[in-house]
């Protein structure tokens, strides 16, 4: 019988071998583009595959979009947490995006299917042991089919139906984008007090989204979705493990959003300081078991997010230093989290020479609510620093550092301090 160690050691090897099988599968691909475009310098490339010929392109003018992206990461839990020690994982990214109207002649109506292949240990739950999650990267093993959906706008108002991600289009922040820590994209105020962390990376769920924009910039959205997106109030990933399970009712109620806000990204011209303002809410309709031990029907809770662009570069159109703040709750009687602050700065093009590198420094302080019976009755903080190097347009490499307090909000684990790598790759 292996000793841990020797398990941890395979388990890491084998984690090796197939981010190497991978990396070789890209290479052989990138070898073929190179042959198939050779007059085009390969450094200059948005895609690594190049034009395929020309057919790329041609493809692209009739309608058909193609995307497919490979990003890969290594962490280290230098001290703290549960254990020290190192683990890899990997990420790919496949779409078709169809222009309806040039294709089949639907006007102002598209379409999208894709697909992520997810391989590779968990930093937290290999070592770190915290809630908030250390990477957004962090899913279980498996190839799944992921968003299918049509997308339709009708003068002012749009809709979009089918297999849908809620974070995508509810509670992100423009300037949050650059950060690991996956408390930065699906807010935790609303991912762990929902059921199964709702319909976001990586599993998306049936829905229907509502959008009105009343101009440019101000806009109202609403959005029901399938209520358990594992298909299991247990949390039993394996039964919709391909993304093809799908399941209405059975008890698992259903989840929706809410917001209303002014994107002044939308109608910035370059030289102004642009900023986003929403409100908005959450509320799940399951039941839930509330921390005095009885049962409660639905949790709820608000937010507000502020995005800001504080300094421009003079005539450098996005460079600069952009902010951004986000806040929301839950119900603290039936909630992990009973409100969650995240904050950051995010600077583009802070190196001279490097126009397209994306420094950024954030905190989030998750508050655990007061009375959990399970004698967790603290918070969970993290502080994060990172520096995303543009190295080519469609190459990049980002080194990370997380400093975590408190995993999971039990004071008799260390505190954490994490260093990451991830590089990525857009085909």
């Amino acid at each position: 019988m292996l000793s841990s160690r020797a398990t941890a050691n395979l388990n890491l090897i084998q984690s090796m071998k197939k981010i190497i099988i991978s990396i070789l599968c890209l290479c052989g691909a990138f070898a073929l583009s190179t042959q198939l475009s050779a007059q085009e310098n390969i450094w200059d490339r948005e895609q690594l595959s190049g034009d395929w010929g020309g057919k790329r392109s041609a493809w692209a003018t009739q309608g058909y979009q193609f995307s497919f992206t490979y990003d890969v990461e290594v962490f280290r839990n230098a001290s703290g947490g549960t254990s020290k020690g190192t683990v890899i994982d990997g990420l790919g990214y496949g779409a078709l995006d169809i222009d309806l109207e040039k294709v089949v002649g639907w006007s102002r109506a598209d379409f999208r299917i894709s697909t992520l292949w997810t391989h590779g240990a968990s930093p937290t739950g290999k070592h770190v042991g915290d809630e908030m999650t250390v990477s957004n990267m962090d899913a279980y093993d498996g190839l799944r089919l992921y968003e299918v959906w049509i997308d339709k706008t009708v003068g002012k108002n749009s809709v979009r139906f089918g297999n849908l991600l809620a974070d995508e289009e509810f509670g992100g922040t423009e300037y949050g984008g650059v950060f690991f820590n996956a408390a930065f994209g699906q807010p935790a105020f609303w991912s762990a007090n929902t059921l199964n962390t709702g319909p976001a990376f990586n599993v998306t769920a049936l829905g229907f989204r509502y959008r009105r924009n009343f101009t440019d910039a101000w806009y109202a959205q609403a959005a029901v979705y399938d209520g358990d997106t594992f298909d299991s109030a247990s949390g039993d990933v394996t039964i919709n493990q391909h993304g093809t399970h799908f399941e209405l009712g059975n008890g698992q109620g259903w989840t929706s959003l809410y917001e209303i806000g002014r994107n002044g990204f939308n109608t910035d011209d370059g030289t102004g300081l642009p900023g986003w303002y929403r409100v908005g809410a959450w509320h799940h309709s399951a039941s839930f078991s509330k921390h005095d031990g009885t049962n409660g029907e639905g949790n709820w809770g608000l937010y507000g997010i502020a995005d800001k662009m504080l300094w421009r570069e003079e005539g450098e159109g996005d460079q600069g230093l952009g902010s951004f703040v986000r806040f929301g709750t839950g119900q603290r009687d039936r909630s992990r989290f009973h409100w969650v602050l995240d904050t950051g700065l995010s600077y583009t093009g802070l190196l001279p020479g490097r126009d397209e590198d994306v420094a950024g420094l954030g905190f989030v302080y998750a508050k655990h609510a007061g009375d959990i019976t399970d004698a967790v009755k603290s918070h969970e903080a993290v502080i994060e620093a990172t520096y995303r190097i543009q190295l080519t347009p469609a190459i990049y490499l980002q080194p990370d550092i997380q400093w975590i307090n408190r995993p999971s909000g039990d004071n008799t684990t260390s505190d954490a301090l994490v260093f990451g790598l991830r590089a990525g790759f857009n085909f």
